[in-house]
């Protein structure tokens, strides 16, 4: 049967995943840096949950590139790869709250290491599915790398039952390292960008859905009650219209996009992460609103996310030299920059006067940005 189909269904699922991890994280105790590190294992944990996805995502991007059939046998494979990867958030969560739970990091190593295997079993299964496929023999799939993982997941079981317990969740941070790593080793990267815009599509659009269930409900059927919680409402439209422009300038830019290399994908892979980050921030900003450190992350995650489309801008630039619309889309980062200095002053300003000052100044800049992008293009 024809991948094409598949493709989308297993891409959408990953998005779903990869997205609805924030939901499982905490807010803090208190609108500190103190209370906000307390947590820090969940947010370390968070970052591995969504790198393996992403990590998953990017190999079967590369691997379906050269591969147009497969048959029930992958199917089934695959089936049984979605289930594990279904269970990451949960036992992700379970062994951030207790790192010296043997029981917790038994399972999450189980988890990680039915993945692993299965993403292998897949590969051989594709390899029978498809005898003759000349694109798929010269490709580096079946790498004896991809057993280097597995094997430092087993120390790490071996580590956690003798000498300490969190020894299957550092060998998991070791394992993905090795992971990231021998994924480069597999060709090709640099195909149609079809199926990656589509898999960013899916994971903002997710992001801003999931930022609406974060508004509370009103506590009555009064007009009062409703303005009570007018500025969930408001960041709530700020968080919307980041996300927004974040697709937007993507979807503009793809525009010109004729190819991509990994240089390209890892980089608005790091983008989506922080930008995955925006509904957690807007329910903190929205219960603090009127507290400094709580608008400090959400202006410094939108400092961060205008910094990697610098990098995403030069990334795309040198894997497409010879496209000159795509150059001269790209000419220079004054944008970027500007958008940096707004939320800079923003914060200036948050801290001395009104906190919700930054909130507000990354909505400026967006607009300052549109208003500038409109009137370029009109003279």
């Amino acid at each position: 049967m024809n991948t094409n189909r598949f493709e989308t269904f297993f891409d959408a699922i990953l998005a779903i995943i990869i997205t609805v991890l924030v939901l499982k994280l905490t807010q803090p105790i208190a609108p500190t840096l103190n209370a906000f590190l307390l947590l820090n294992a969940r947010f370390i944990t968070y970052a591995v949950c969504f790198l393996v996805i992403f990590i998953i995502w990017y190999d079967n991007h590369n691997l379906f590139q050269v591969v147009e059939e497969i048959d029930n046998k992958v199917l089934s494979i695959y089936a049984l790869q979605i289930f594990a990867i279904s269970l990451l958030p949960y036992f992700a969560s379970w062994v951030a709250l207790d790192m010296r739970s043997v029981a917790a990091q038994t399972m999450f190593g189980i988890v990680f290491l039915a993945i692993d295997i299965l993403y292998i079993l897949s590969i051989y299964a594709i390899y029978r599915a498809n005898p003759y496929n000349c694109g798929l023999c010269q490709a580096n799939f079946r790498s004896v790398y991809k057993y280097i993982p597995i094997a430092i997941m087993i120390l790490g079981f071996i580590i956690t039952y003798t000498i300490y317990t969190p020894g299957v969740y550092i060998c998991v941070l070791i394992s993905l390292t090795c992971w990231i790593f021998f994924s480069r080793l597999r060709r090709p990267d640099n195909g149609s960008t079809d199926r990656f815009e589509a898999f960013i599509d899916a994971i903002i659009a997710i992001i801003i859905t999931i930022i609406v269930l974060e508004i509370p409900m009103v506590a009555n059927g009064s007009w009062e009650a409703f303005f009570d919680i007018k500025i969930e409402f408001i960041v709530y439209a700020v968080s919307f219209i980041v996300c927004f422009n974040f697709w937007n300038y993507n979807n503009n830019l793809f525009s010109f996009v004729n190819k991509v290399d990994h240089h390209v994908i890892w980089s608005i892979g790091v983008a989506l992460f922080f930008l995955s980050l925006i509904p957690y921030l807007t329910i903190f900003v929205a219960e603090n609103s009127n507290q400094f450190f709580p608008c400090f992350l959400y202006g410094l995650d939108f400092i961060i996310v205008a910094i990697i489309s610098i990098f995403i801008a030069n990334a795309l630039k040198n894997s497409d030299k010879a496209n000159i619309a795509l150059q001269i889309a790209l000419a220079n980062n004054k944008p970027y920059i500007a958008t940096i200095v707004l939320v800079l002053i923003g914060m200036i300003i948050g801290y001395y006067v009104f906190p919700l000052a930054i909130v507000i100044a990354c909505l400026v800049s967006i607009i300052t940005l549109w208003i500038i992008s409109y009137y370029s293009k009109k003279y």
